[in-house]
């Protein structure tokens, strides 16, 4: 593909820096800011407003070569759907310089150019994934357009780097509903460790599952407590690009950014995913029940 990882300097002027964990951004007053609002075109209303508001005008109205992956407005709408953000909030993300520089690519890079794989980006930090016609999961509903410098992809989805943006808000109903994520998973998980600790412990004591839970009652709630909140709090709150939905996780540029380079890959993730915890925690409940029932049968621990 034609592009490389060099930012052009008008962009550094006005780009997003990480220190201490926080997004500030640096604002170049050598670049005036003379585009309209419709600067990227009518459907691209937010996209160039954004522009504007990131002081990043200067920089896509230059001479150098740029090709920018432009989220339609239909885009932003479903983000702030989905984060439950006004407009406003949006473009007063303290990351909108790093967001925006995340969807330009040096040089001109056609439809045709395009290769499976990583493409740097004017982010510097983080790169784009492309796979046939889509960048990061998003698709390019109109390619190649020039306006100006620019070539231009339309895409149907907002691509937030990871740690520039607050995960998509979920209510308690949507979370611990019926069909929601939740109960099954916490359930499971909690089986599974309630039939662990059970096996060990009859076989350390002999005494059955009634019998520990009535002489460890508080042992047991505690963990209960402990567990069900460890996997329901960060689905509540908010946390940067972070969904706790074990369903989606795996899908988040956050959450595969923390384990890169790790043992945690995608080969091991292909194992040890959240099918194979819901078929576990699935067996480990049936399993508990099967338990309390043929020792109440027996009469005494089963082990």
């Amino acid at each position: 593909m034609a592009c490389t990882a060099t930012r052009v300097s008008t962009f550094a002027k006005a780009s997003t820096r990480a220190r201490g964990g926080t997004l500030r951004r640096q604002v170049s007053t050598a670049a005036p800011v003379t585009a309209k609002a419709a600067l990227l075109g009518d459907d691209l209303s937010i996209l160039s407003a954004a522009v504007e508001k990131a002081e990043l005008t200067g920089a896509l109205t230059g001479d150098k070569p740029l090709t920018v992956f432009a989220p339609t407005d239909a885009a932003f709408a479903q983000v702030c759907e989905d984060l439950q953000l006004s407009k406003e909030e949006v473009l007063g993300l303290e990351s909108l310089a790093d967001i925006l520089t995340y969807h330009v690519v040096d040089g001109t890079v056609t439809s045709a150019d395009l290769k499976d794989g990583e493409v740097p980006t004017l982010n510097e930090r983080f790169a784009l994934d492309v796979v046939g016609t889509t960048v990061n999961g998003a698709n390019i509903v109109k390619a190649d357009d020039t306006i100006g410098n620019l070539t231009v992809h339309r895409v149907d989805q907002v691509m937030f780097p990871p740690w520039s943006a607050p995960a998509k808000v979920l209510t308690p109903q949507q979370v611990l509903a019926f069909e929601g994520w939740a109960p099954e998973v916490i359930n499971g998980r909690l089986a599974m460790l309630g039939f662990l600790t059970a096996v060990v412990q009859e076989i350390a004591t002999g005494q059955s599952f009634t019998e520990q839970l009535g002489a460890n009652f508080g042992i047991f709630a505690a963990q209960v407590q402990l567990w069900a909140f460890a996997s329901l709090a960060p689905a509540f709150s908010s946390n940067e690009g972070y969904t706790a939905n074990p369903f989606t996780m795996d899908d988040s540029r956050t959450w595969r950014e923390v384990f890169k380079g790790g043992p945690w890959g995608p080969e091991a993730r292909k194992i040890f995913n959240a099918q194979t915890e819901q078929l576990n925690g699935r067996a480990a409940m049936v399993g508990i029940v099967s338990l309390i029932a043929v020792e109440a049968f027996m009469g005494h621990a089963l082990f």
